[in-house]
């Protein structure tokens, strides 16, 4: 049977305060990392980057913006727009480009960002991001076709998903067809068909190499930094108990 939790009464204002700030602090009280904050300020900034960019542009002013905020391949060979590696990450073709990308940054992001905290997160997800620019522009390094869209980043989270909870079941659509599968299954099915249609010259405006960068950037990164370390309810309590004790 499991053991009730102790209440402890403070004995005066301080120390109710020092409660106060050490659960907020740690989060035993409502706390920021316990809510996918970043995951959805992400999902934010690219719609509102969408519809105030995008969409309803013309084709030519729509062409101009992804000529200047894409990445380009050849470019990033020259050393020329290297911002591009970050804002291309922040830009979509169109609303189902935009609804799909979001879709499984939303379905996979929540979990891994309550792994690893909010600011770790928002790193992993903009160098995973950066890193797959950088392998598409390795694997095409004479193209002048600009390269749009969050998918290298997404694919890093996907990634990061399936090492941390490998057995948890994901939905994927199959076509417009849901389709239920563990993570680490699903996960390793979508990046070996990103590397077939990859070897095989892809399908026409998908960077599947961005997607392998991400995924690779992302299994990486997991593994060597893993998820935010915590301290046990019970020690902290302790801790807690130790710092009243000594102000007494």
């Amino acid at each position: 049977m499991a053991s009730s939790p102790v209440i402890r009464l403070p004995k005066s204002i301080l120390d109710f305060c020092v409660i106060i700030s050490r659960y907020v602090a740690e989060g035993d009280v409502i706390s920021l990392s316990k809510v996918a904050g970043m995951t959805y300020l992400l999902i934010a900034v690219n719609i509102a980057v969408f519809f105030i960019a995008v969409y309803g542009q013309s084709v030519s002013e729509i062409d101009a913006l992804f000529n200047e905020y894409g990445l380009t391949p050849i470019e990033i060979m020259q050393g020329e727009n290297l911002v591009s590696l970050v804002t291309s990450m922040f830009l979509h073709a169109d609303l189902l480009h935009l609804a799909m990308n979001m879709l499984f940054l939303f379905i996979a992001g929540d979990g891994v960002e309550r792994e690893m905290g909010g600011g770790r997160f928002l790193m992993f997800y903009l160098v995973c991001g950066v890193l797959a620019g950088f392998f598409h522009v390795y694997m095409n390094q004479a193209s002048d076709i600009p390269c749009i869209g969050a998918s290298g980043a997404i694919f890093g989270v996907l990634a990061a998903f399936a090492v941390l909870f490998p057995f948890r079941w994901l939905v994927t659509l199959l076509g417009f067809i849901p389709v239920p599968a563990p993570a680490i299954i699903l996960v390793f099915l979508m990046i070996s068909a990103e590397t077939v249609y990859a070897a095989s010259g892809g399908v026409e405006n998908i960077a599947h190499t961005a997607h392998i960068g991400g995924f690779l950037a992302g299994v990486f990164l997991t593994l060597l930094f893993g998820p935010k370390k915590r301290i046990p309810k019970e020690t902290k309590d302790k801790d807690l108990d130790a710092q009243l004790q000594s102000d007494v």
